[in-house]
C-alpha cells in the first residue's frame, strides 16, 4: 500500500493506492476493506474492465464514488442503474464511431472493410460501433477474424484478411497484438489496406518501438488520439508537456514511460472534481464529489486543443466523445516516428448520452453490450 498526502486550497488530500495485481477479486477485496474502514470519500482510477465490474455494485450500494475507471468500457456512463461511478476514456464504441465518420469524410472511395477483433467483449464494443456508425452507409465489413488472448500469433487471420481485398483494416485489439498487427501488414507484399487501429495501441514506446527493433516501422497505422502523447516530438513545446517532463525527470522518473502522463491525466481531473465539490453546500461530502462529477464543464490541459471535457447530470455520462484522426510517420527507419494530424478533429460531445444508448444500439445489430477489455 502507497500512501501521498499533498495540500490543496488549505485542504489536505490523503491518496492512499493498493495493488490489485489486475486481479478482480483482489480489487474486490481491496475495495471491501475501503468500504469497511468508513474513512474514505471516493475511489478513484481503478484500472480495468473486469476489477471494475467486480466492484461497482458494493460502491453504488454504498453509496461510494467510484471516478474516472481506467477503461474505456462504455458500462461506465450507465447512470441509470450505477449512478455512482464515472468513466474518462473514450469508450470504445465511440472511437469506432469517430472511424467510422473520418473514412465517410476522407476516404468516401474506401467502402471495403475488414477486421481483426479481440474475442472479447472489448473487441465486439468496437464491432458494434462501427457496425451502428456504419448503418444505412455504403461502407461494408466483408471480412471479420478474430483471435483468442493465448494465441501465439496472428499469420492466419492475416492469411484470410488479406484474401479479402478489403480497402481498409481496423486493428480492434490491444496489448502486444498491436505491435503483431502492424507487423503482419508491413510484411505483406500484395495487400496494402489503409489501417486504422485501436487507440489503446498509440504509445510509441510501447508498440512502435519494438516494431524498430526487428527491422519494421508500422508507418501509415491510424489511430484516434484524444490526449497528447507526452513523448511525441511534435508536442516538445507544449507547455502542459514540458511542465510533465520537468517535473518527473526533477523527480527521478523517467518522462517516456508514458503510464506518468496518464497519471496526470486522471490526476488533473480528480482534484478539479474536489476543487468544484467543496464549494457546494455541506462541503466535500460524498454526495457533492458525486455532483461534481456529474457536472464537468474543464478543457484538461492534456486534452487534444480543440476537445471538451463535459459531463451533464443523467444527460451525458460520458467525459470525451472526440478525438483526431492522426498518421504515424517516419522520417529515419531506424527511429521513432511521430503521430501527424489527418483531416478535421471530430468531436461528438453530448451525442452518445447514456449506456441505454449502446445497449439500444447492440441489441439492433444482435450484438453484445459489455466489455471486458
Amino acid at each position: 500500500m502507497h500512501a501521498a498526502a499533498v495540500q490543496r486550497d488549505g485542504r489536505k488530500i490523503v491518496l492512499d493506492a493498493k495493488d490489485d495485481g489486475y486481479a478482480p477479486d483482489k480489487t474486490k477485496t481491496n475495495v471491501d476493506e475501503a468500504l469497511g474502514s468508513g474513512e474514505y470519500a471516493a475511489l478513484s482510477t481503478v484500472l480495468g474492465t473486469p476489477n471494475n465490474l467486480a466492484v461497482w455494485d458494493s460502491t453504488n450500494d454504498e453509496c461510494m464514488p467510484q471516478l474516472f475507471n481506467a477503461t474505456g468500457a462504455a458500462q461506465w456512463g450507465d447512470v441509470e442503474n450505477h449512478p455512482w461511478t464515472t468513466g474518462m476514456q473514450l469508450d470504445y464504441f465511440t472511437e469506432a464511431s469517430l472511424w467510422a465518420k473520418w473514412l465517410e469524410t476522407e476516404h468516401p472511395d474506401m467502402t471495403k472493410v475488414a477486421e481483426i477483433t479481440f474475442n472479447s467483449d472489448f473487441g465486439q464494443s468496437y464491432h458494434n460501433g462501427f457496425a451502428f456508425a456504419t448503418k444505412g452507409t455504403d461502407i461494408e465489413v466483408v471480412e471479420q477474424q478474430t483471435h483468442e488472448p493465448t494465441a501465439p500469433n496472428l499469420d492466419n487471420q492475416f492469411t484470410t484478411l488479406a484474401a479479402s481485398g478489403a480497402q481498409v483494416l481496423l486493428v480492434e485489439t490491444s496489448g502486444t497484438f498491436c505491435t503483431q498487427a502492424m507487423a503482419n501488414i508491413e510484411k505483406q507484399s500484395a495487400w496494402k489496406p489503409l489501417v486504422i487501429m485501436s487507440g489503446t495501441c498509440a504509445s510509441l514506446n510501447q508498440f512502435f518501438k519494438p516494431l524498430v527493433d526487428q527491422g519494421l516501422t508500422g508507418k501509415d497505422t491510424y489511430l484516434i488520439q484524444n490526449y497528447k502523447d507526452v513523448t511525441d516530438p511534435a508536442n516538445a513545446n507544449d507547455e502542459i508537456v514540458q511542465l510533465y517532463q520537468k517535473t518527473l525527470t526533477e523527480q527521478g522518473l523517467d518522462p517516456k514511460q508514458t503510464t506518468y502522463s496518464t497519471g496526470w491525466i486522471f490526476g488533473l481531473y480528480m482534484v478539479d472534481v474536489l476543487k468544484e465539490a467543496s464549494t457546494y453546500q455541506g462541503g466535500l461530502d460524498r454526495g457533492n464529489i458525486m455532483l461534481a462529477a456529474r457536472n464537468i464543464h474543464n478543457t484538461n490541459p492534456l486534452l487534444i486543443n480543440g476537445l471538451t471535457s463535459v459531463t451533464n447530470g443523467t444527460k451525458d455520462a460520458y467525459l470525451t466523445e472526440g478525438g483526431q484522426m492522426v498518421k504515424y510517420t517516419i522520417k529515419d527507419p531506424a527511429q521513432l516516428g511521430s503521430f501527424v494530424s489527418e483531416g478535421d478533429l471530430i468531436n461528438l460531445e453530448g451525442q452518445l448520452g447514456t449506456y441505454k444508448t449502446v445497449q439500444d444500439a447492440a441489441a439492433s445489430l444482435g450484438g453484445a453490450t459489455t466489455t471486458t477489455g
